[in-house]
């Protein structure tokens, strides 16, 4: 299947937010963690007030808080269950109105008015969330991949104009709100039977509340020029969500998976690949649907998985791991549903493992 998740991030971001290396990425998120402080408040006790420039603010009797931006306006409207898009419509002067009244009056548990605030150089809020939120710093998650990884290796995958305009073509993205990396490794593995694999990464991660962290890994026939990735298969992903046990699940668990993915010798791949071709898993298309179902495959996704496999120009056998893995990345394809599609390209990624 084709993978369009690179092109939306290459297709949307702005000069600032591209990056040339690694390095770069780095200084820039290790920069804005410097300016960074997190301040536990009581929303009923803070107070919402207009600025002479047309802005909001929000601090506390001790001064704690500063200027609010798009994403922390939402945010703050989300946790005073005011509405928003109403509130955008109206001056600032007027909207501090009701939003100060929603914040006073806010009915629930004292625990339900307490709040995370993530302040920027002290004078603006970046991220307003619930005080169990548990933060995986973008600088950690830069930090991880620049210790997992081979930069000789691990590299921005090549385009036609790269050299005329490397930031056009850079995979290195950070924003004040995400970060966003995807690498390929440069050495193709030749895995017999003229199939050649690509191997290729990405990892995303957002601070202030607008995303999840993430790593999604997989094999892919080329990266185009316009960051599509074309024969992605071998998909696994996982992703883990800023609560309280967030950041330990992500050095217990994502970092460690992350160094061995990067660092996995070719042989070890090759050898896999060799082991799913080889493995039959039943004796006709009744038994393999057995056989899936078994593992989680509804009966419809196994019919069809083992229908592209048979199917497949490449002449994939579909009794084998190899290929109902292939089978069943080409039915993920037309799954519309982002997260039904994932669902199902990890199901595939897990039965190449379990030969492993």
């Amino acid at each position: 299947m084709n993978s369009m998740i690179l092109n939306q991030q290459w297709s949307t971001r702005p000069s600032d937010q591209r990056f040339l290396d690694l390095e770069s990425l780095y200084q820039s998120v290790a920069s804005r963690r410097q300016l960074s402080s997190v301040a536990d408040v009581a929303l009923d006790a803070m107070q919402v007030r207009p600025t002479d420039d047309g802005a909001l603010t929000l601090t506390d009797r001790d001064g704690r808080g500063g200027l609010l931006n798009n994403w922390t306006f939402g945010q703050l409207c989300q946790r005073a269950k005011a509405p928003a898009g109403y509130l955008r419509t109206l001056p600032p002067h007027l909207a501090a109105i009701p939003l100060q009244w929603s914040l006073e009056t806010h009915e629930g548990s004292d625990e339900s008015n307490d709040a995370k605030l993530l302040i920027h150089g002290g004078t603006s809020i970046n991220a307003i969330t619930s005080p169990t939120y548990g933060r995986i710093w973008d600088l950690d998650v830069v930090k991880a991949i620049r210790r997992s990884i081979d930069p000789t290796v691990w590299k921005v995958p090549a385009a036609s104009y790269s050299a005329k305009d490397a930031k056009r073509a850079t995979t290195l993205y950070a924003s004040d709100r995400d970060v966003f990396i995807f690498l390929v490794s440069e050495n193709a593995i030749d895995a017999g039977g003229g199939d050649v694999v690509n191997r290729g990464f990405y990892v995303w991660n957002s601070e202030v509340g607008s995303s999840t962290f993430g790593i999604a890994t997989f094999t892919y026939d080329y990266v185009c020029d316009n960051r599509i990735i074309w024969g992605q298969a071998n998909f696994s992903e996982i992703k883990i969500r800023h609560t309280s046990g967030g950041p330990h699940r992500f050095v217990a668990q994502a970092t460690p998976q992350l160094a061995a993915y990067a660092n996995a010798a070719t042989g070890d791949t090759v050898a896999t690949i060799k082991a799913a071709k080889a493995r039959e898993v039943g004796r006709d298309k009744k038994s393999v649907i057995e056989w899936m179902k078994a593992r989680g495959f509804t009966a419809a996704v196994a019919g069809k998985a083992y229908a592209a496999a048979e199917n497949d120009p490449r002449g994939y056998n579909p009794r084998t791991v190899w290929g109902l893995v292939q089978g069943v990345t080409d039915v993920a394809h037309d799954v519309g549903h982002t997260d039904d599609r994932v669902s199902i390209e990890t199901q595939a990624g897990r039965l190449l493992q379990s030969v492993a």
